[in-house]
């Protein structure tokens, strides 16, 4: 009898899956549709994007726009799409956000399984796959062409690989998304220093206990494997770093790769240099902590009472802290000139309204830095160790060297970061799930009825992240 009733959940969740993803599908097809009506022509950097993929439909692969400052991964990919069936005009260039979208939702179902397995419940799995599809940020460009869609795809790809143990395809991947945004490389690094950590695991006399691995002890313990190795002798050490170096050969690769295009290049930019200049910004990482707490404040905000908790146990330590974070925000608060003069972004408008209009504005924020940096750490506190700083890491190597303050550099370190959050409650999963429809809703609501235009520009303007 329990047999059948379990029998009969299944089924009924299965169908609730497939009708599900059906109206997804549906509703996001017709807002595709609505959203092009509204916006036939190009959108902002739409007008490097879509020419420069027209003309490799066309098969001018000679012709480069020095405008563009990403590599051509994404014009290949939709020309060899669209060029052979000859629907290379803008509606179906489009298309292959909208289709990247749908993709992003199998990928990031198929990685939540494959990282918690049996541990979660499957609908938390579904809900919480759903809540990274649509995360604003990345969902408001499923209708026009830019790269983030598809560079989320491919990065998603690499990491499900990865996990799935299929090293060699997902660093070929990782090349793939570097050639759609050379940022890329930096989760190339990630997913290798990540499968370094691995190996050694395997080299340790004994098993990690759950209790420390999330400890400062798990670094400590890594080490320990690399200088027992050391002290067995210089052959057996030589034979270590060759294992070692055989299984990370295929990310190595990619890395080598790289950095003869670095080299080449003179930088990681190409085309125009200028507008990307490497800088030392650290308070890009205060704005990705508040970013976080933006979607995610139904995990964050119940941690406010270990928050001060700490404060009171360890004040003198949250008392330098809080003197650092002024300092920085004193003297590294910097402003990229794009963000002042584009009135079609909601940094302009923040920055324009508050942070620069106010000055005492930027120093009333750092008691919320101080608590969106705590909660965000805490947050993936219960992986491993050696991954959380390999996450840190990684996310102060994408945001640090950019002066332009731009969501949309957050995007792939929030989808990493969601994706390591421990088990949620049922409340938070549903909170999560309101705030994005509601972001959502308003975002499109604002880019349809907000309308203005430029001297220079034929067309009207509108208003994205």
């Amino acid at each position: 009898m329990i047999l059948l009733k379990r029998n009969s959940q299944s089924i009924y969740y299965s169908i609730y899956k497939y009708v599900l993803f059906i109206i997804f599908v549906i509703s996001t097809a017709s807002l595709f549709i609505y959203l092009n009506r509204i916006q036939p022509h190009y959108f902002i950097d739409e007008m490097f994007h879509i020419p420069q993929t027209l003309q490799y439909c066309d098969g001018n692969f000679t012709v480069w726009d020095s405008k563009i400052t990403t590599l051509p991964g994404l014009y290949f990919l939709s020309a060899a799409i669209l060029s052979p069936v000859n629907l290379c005009n803008i509606l179906y260039i489009r298309c292959i956000n909208l289709f990247g979208t749908f993709a992003n939702l199998y990928l990031t179902y198929s990685l939540m399984k494959q990282i918690h397995k049996n541990k979660w419940e499957d609908w938390m799995q579904l809900e919480i796959a759903y809540n990274i599809t649509m995360f604003p940020p990345l969902f408001f460009w499923f209708f026009l062409y830019y790269t983030d869609v598809v560079s989320v795809n491919i990065v998603l790809l690499m990491l499900l690989l990865h996990f799935r143990t299929y090293y060699k395809i997902s660093a070929f991947v990782g090349l793939l998304s570097i050639l759609i945004r050379q940022t890329n490389v930096i989760w190339v690094i990630f997913l290798t220093l990540e499968r370094l950590v691995d190996l050694l695991h395997q080299h340790m006399q004994k098993p990690i206990t759950s209790n420390v691995i999330n400890t400062p002890i798990h670094l400590k313990l890594l080490w320990k494997s690399i200088m027992d190795k050391v002290n067995i002798g210089k052959i057996s050490f030589i034979k270590f770093l060759i294992e070692i170096s055989i299984n990370l050969f295929p990310y190595i690769i990619v890395g080598v790769i790289f950095l003869i295009f670095l080299i080449w290049n003179g930088g990681i930019v190409v085309g125009d240099h200028t507008a990307h200049v490497p800088v030392i910004h650290i308070s890009q990482l205060f704005y990705f902590s508040v970013f976080i707490f933006s979607f995610l404040w139904p995990y964050m905000i119940p941690h406010y009472l270990k928050f001060f908790q700490n404060i009171q146990n360890h004040w003198i330590l949250s008392s330098f802290i809080f003197a650092l974070i002024t300092v920085i925000v004193h003297c590294n608060t910097l402003v990229h000139p794009y963000v002042l003069a584009d009135n079609r972004h909601y940094t302009f408008y923040i920055w324009n309204k508050f942070m620069g209009k106010y000055v005492i504005f930027r120093y009333i924020l750092i008691p919320v830095y101080c608590f969106t940096i705590y909660s965000t750490l805490y947050g993936i506190s219960h992986i491993r160790f050696a991954t959380q700083i390999n996450f840190i890491f990684c996310t102060i190597i994408v945001l640090i060297p950019q002066l332009l303050l731009e969501p949309r550099y957050f995007i792939i370190p929030y989808i990493f970061y969601r994706l390591s959050m421990r088990k949620p409650k049922t409340w938070q999963i549903v909170m999560e799930s309101f705030t994005n429809s509601i972001i959502n809703f308003l975002q499109f609501f604002i880019f349809v009825n907000k309308v203005f235009y430029w001297e220079d520009q034929t067309y009207p303007q509108r208003i994205s992240w």
